[in-house]
C-alpha cells in the first residue's frame, strides 16, 4: 500500500479507511436548541436519518472542528475525525439547556468510511435497502456479520466520489474495518493511509481539519461554505463572525512538477511578495504538485501564474479533478 496506489483507490475503485475517532451522543428534549447553536451550518430543517456536516467555531469564530452531525429520532450524534474543541457541557449549561445529555461513545462505536466509484459496491449487499435509493445525506440500516447490532449506512463523502460512513454500535472498529477492508479488496479497491486521501479531498475543497484553518479566520481559509452564512440566529461564534474582514485567502495552487514548496515558502509575482505556502499536499503519484497558498488581495484569484522557492505555481479553481463517480450511475 503506497500513497500512489491509495490515490488509484479513491479515484477508480474503492478506498476504506477508519475515522470517527470522536463519536457524541447528544440526547434530551433540547438537544436540537444546543446542536443549532453549537454547529455553523443550518440544522433546524434537518430531518431524522439525515446528516449535516457544519464547522464548529470558537466564540472568537476561529474554527474549533468540523464534524458530521447525524440526525436520529431522539438523539444527535456528532462524528469527527479530530477532538472538538469547545466544552460542550459547559455551553448547554451556560445556555439553560439543562435537559441535554452529552455522551462520548467513541470507545463503543465503530465508524468506517468507504470512498469511490465502486463504493455503493461495498455496501450494497449489507444494506437493508436498495442502496441507489439512498441519495446523499440519507441513511438506511445495515446488518452485519461483525455486528450484533443494527448498523448505519449513511451516504456522504469527502472526495466528491461515491462515499458512505458505516456507524456500527458495540463493534470492534478493526473487526469492522477489516470486513469492510475486505469487500473493497475483492473489487479492486483497499485500505488506504492519510496522505492520498488529503490530497484527494483538497482537490475537490473539501475542509482538511486543523491545517487549513491554522492561524486564519474562516474566510481566510476560504471555508465559509461549511457554514449558513445567512442565518439571522445566534451561533457559537456568529458575533464575531459578522466583524471579520478578510484581506486574504487561501487559494489552490498547482506546481509544473510533482515537488512544492514546502508551506512558508514566500509566494511572489513579478517582484512583489504576495503571500505563502499555507499547507503543502502530497503527491501522491500525481504529476503536478498540489498547495494551499495564502495570497494577498486581488491575486487570491485562480488563473494566475506565480513564483515561490524558484518554482513555477498556477492558482486553480476547485474542484481540479473530474470524478469518476460524477458520470457512472450506481447501479
Amino acid at each position: 500500500m503506497t500513497a500512489t496506489t491509495d490515490y488509484e483507490a479513491i479515484r477508480s475503485t474503492a478506498a476504506v479507511y477508519p475515522t470517527g475517532e470522536l463519536v457524541l451522543e447528544i440526547a434530551g428534549e433540547q438537544r436540537e436548541e444546543l446542536v443549532s447553536f453549537l454547529l455553523a451550518k443550518r440544522t433546524e430543517f434537518a430531518q431524522p436519518g439525515s446528516v449535516v456536516e457544519s464547522l464548529v467555531l470558537r466564540e472568537d469564530a476561529s474554527v474549533a472542528g468540523h464534524v458530521a452531525a447525524y440526525i436520529e429520532e431522539e438523539r444527535v450524534l456528532l462524528i469527527a475525525e479530530q477532538p472538538i474543541d469547545v466544552d460542550i457541557t459547559t455551553i448547554a449549561k451556560q445556555r439553560g439547556l439543562e435537559s441535554v445529555r452529552v455522551t462520548d461513545l467513541s470507545a463503543s462505536t465503530a465508524v468506517v468510511a468507504v470512498e469511490g466509484p465502486v463504493a455503493w459496491k461495498v455496501v450494497q449487499d449489507f444494506a437493508d435497502e436498495e442502496i441507489a435509493g439512498v441519495l446523499l445525506g440519507e441513511s438506511c440500516t445495515a446488518t452485519l456479520p461483525v455486528s450484533e447490532q443494527p448498523a448505519t449506512i449513511i451516504r456522504t463523502g469527502t472526495t466528491a466520489e461515491y462515499g458512505y460512513l458505516i456507524l456500527a454500535p458495540d463493534t470492534d472498529r478493526d473487526a469492522l474495518l477489516k470486513f469492510i477492508s475486505t469487500i473493497a479488496t475483492e473489487l479492486g479497491g483497499q485500505r488506504v493511509g492519510p496522505e492520498a486521501l488529503q490530497r484527494a479531498q483538497a482537490e475537490v475543497s473539501h475542509p482538511l481539519y486543523p491545517e487549513q484553518f491554522s492561524g486564519l479566520t474562516v474566510r481566510e481559509a476560504a471555508a465559509l461554505w461549511m457554514l449558513s452564512a445567512d442565518r439571522d440566529d445566534d451561533f457559537l461564534g456568529s458575533d464575531q463572525l459578522e466583524k471579520e474582514k478578510a484581506a486574504r485567502s487561501l487559494v489552490a495552487v498547482t506546481a509544473t512538477t510533482s515537488s512544492i514548496p514546502a508551506a512558508g515558502t514566500s509566494i511572489t509575482a513579478g517582484e512583489t511578495e504576495i503571500g505563502r505556502i499555507h499547507h503543502t499536499l502530497p503527491s501522491a503519484g500525481q504529476p503536478q504538485g498540489f498547495a494551499l497558498a495564502l495570497l494577498d488581495a486581488p491575486f487570491n484569484v485562480p488563473g494566475l501564474e506565480l513564483q515561490a522557492g524558484g518554482v513555477t505555481l498556477t492558482t486553480i479553481s476547485r474542484p481540479s479533478v473530474d470524478p469518476v463517480s460524477w458520470t457512472e450511475p450506481i447501479g
